[in-house]
């Protein structure tokens, strides 16, 4: 049996968030804490957050600013503000289980967003996992198009702009985009500051010599042509012992949706009962 408590977090100027928790019954050996990509929310991983719990791991999915049920322009947030949010979230989660585990889990752009916060000091996490993380884009805009949104990011930074992602670019079936048809919190837009901030921020974590100091599962598909598979092969070249990096061979870009994702939750549980878990059982 999975107990769901609905969370919200004031964070000021009119601005909410809002999650799910997902606590497992009985012993809870560690708890993942998601961030999704672009365009999409919290609600998205349901599925994956009762995959978690049946092994006993919590799960809370929580929607960033400009997505799904939390406040803002659609699409629209500045990353030092989500930052922020995060670290907000992990406070009031270790005060309500002190004694657990928690992973951080980020996904496209949310990979950038979790992989971004754990190289900071201090950071109240026993380890990360990012997939498909938005370190670089595997088809990116001009150096032209990268100054003007940069520019207007300072001009106009609520101004959004369409992602143009298509759904073969997500997975084998296009299941990802496929459900934003019917679901009405999905939408398809970034802003201009964004955009400009992850893209900084991916360049940022390419070129700077600090190195995590908790351990990260760092995960891509060779076939993914939304987020650079080559980024993520050079990130974790670079960033030491602590990274384990996971290479799956013609998976897309949504490894969580693509018709494998079994195996990939199987290895997912294989690195925390390893990393994670204080006695190595899951």
């Amino acid at each position: 049996m999975v107990q769901v408590e609905k969370c919200s977090w004031e964070r000021g100027q009119s601005v909410r968030l809002h999650g799910k928790l997902f606590v497992p019954d009985g012993a809870m050996n560690a708890l993942v804490i998601m961030v999704h990509g672009v365009g999409t929310y919290g609600g998205c991983f349901d599925e994956w957050a009762e995959t978690f719990a049946a092994q006993s791991i919590g799960f809370l999915a929580f929607d960033l600013r400009g997505h799904g049920q939390s406040s803002g322009i659609r699409g629209h947030a500045a990353l030092r503000w989500i930052k922020d949010d995060i670290r907000v979230i992990i406070k009031s989660i270790r005060e309500k289980f002190p004694h657990i585990p928690i992973v951080l889990f980020g996904h496209s752009m949310g990979g950038n967003i979790a992989l971004s916060y754990v190289l900071e000091k201090d950071v109240e996490l026993q380890g990360a996992i990012a997939s498909a993380p938005w370190l670089l884009l595997a088809r990116p805009p001009s150096p032209l198009l990268v100054r003007i949104a940069k520019w207007m990011s300072y001009i106009a930074p609520w101004l959004t702009v369409r992602t143009g992602i298509s759904a073969d670019q997500l997975s084998h079936d296009g299941v990802g985009v496929k459900s934003s048809k019917v679901d009405p919190l999905i939408h398809k837009k970034i802003s201009v500051k964004l955009f400009s901030d992850l893209w900084k921020s991916g360049l940022d974590m390419l070129n700077n010599e600090r190195k995590p100091n908790i351990p990260i599962l760092l995960m891509h598909g060779t076939d993914d042509t939304l987020t650079s598979f080559q980024a993520s092969q050079l990130f974790a070249q670079n960033a030491g012992e602590y990274v384990t990096f996971k290479e799956w061979h013609e998976m897309r870009h949504d490894l969580l949706n693509e018709s494998c994702k079994d195996v990939v939750f199987q290895y997912i549980m294989k690195w925390m009962s390893q990393k994670i878990i204080q006695d190595g059982t899951v």
